[in-house]
């Protein structure tokens, strides 16, 4: 019963439209079919999620913080949940081209792919949604707890962080930023097939026999569609890194 009253509670909480913890207060609408074939699911429901993200981290220098601290805390200098503008990166980093911009933090160009954390009825539902997401390339995913709760991370490894300067400086130029963007743009579209696929695949096997409309990631979800200007999902920044603390 407990299962039933969390999963409840959640989904009550969906339909809210004050914005959820995460930086973004909304569930990105990429993935909101996939949410939705997880979470009519009677033995699972989702508790946060990221589409994936390209984006610059602004953090403290190790010289401003203690060296023995594991965070550093930061904010995002650019983030999107789409394919990224180079020319819009370009910008920020060098306000005139081929002349950085001067700033006191550490810059960290970031690709981070598609993650779900998922909690499951038992070990045995668990099993299978690791099995399949496995099957369709998220080979990182895993059972991250089986005590009180029965917790799954759905994700893979195509990540991916480059330092572009520190001490108040850029230290790469303008065409490897460019460069960079590319690759992490050509990274997004690897991610989407990916997640495309774990959809089609969960379809396909039957794991949703409810499910209506929509055959793909940006399908009509008909009746189950969730609208993500009001939707809410947990923080999905701590779960990520609360996930890959975890051994899969």
């Amino acid at each position: 019963m407990e299962f039933e009253k969390r999963k409840a509670a959640v989904m009550a909480s969906i339909g809210s439209t004050e914005p959820d913890k995460s930086p973004k207060g909304t569930i990105d609408h990429h993935i909101v079919p996939l949410l939705n074939a997880i979470n009519i699911h009677p033995s699972y429901f989702t508790t946060s999620s990221c589409s994936g993200r390209i984006s610059i981290l602004s953090q403290p220098s190790p010289s401003a913080t203690n060296a023995h601290k594991k965070a550093r805390g930061g904010s995002w200098l650019f983030i999107t949940h789409d394919s990224a503008d180079p020319d819009s990166v370009l910008a920020l980093l060098f306000p005139t081209i081929g002349s950085p911009s001067q700033r006191d933090d550490d810059l960290v160009f970031r690709f981070e792919p598609f993650i779900v954390a998922v909690e499951c009825k038992d070990v045995a539902a668990a099993q299978l949604l690791v099995s399949t997401a496995v099957s369709c390339g998220f080979r990182e995913s895993g059972i991250t707890s089986a005590s009180k709760r029965v917790m799954v991370a759905v994700r893979c490894s195509i990540r991916m962080e480059v330092p572009l300067g520190g001490g108040g400086r850029v230290l790469v130029s303008p065409d490897y930023v460019r460069y960079l963007v590319g690759i992490a743009n050509e990274k997004m579209e690897a991610n989407r097939r990916r997640t495309e696929g774990f959809l089609q695949s969960l379809l396909r096997s039957g794991f949703m026999e409810s499910f209506k409309g929509g055959s793909g990631l940006d399908g009509a979800m008909g009746d189950l569609e969730l609208h993500c200007s009001n939707c809410k999902d947990g923080d999905a920044n701590s779960e990520r890194i609360n996930a890959e603390k975890q051994s899969v």
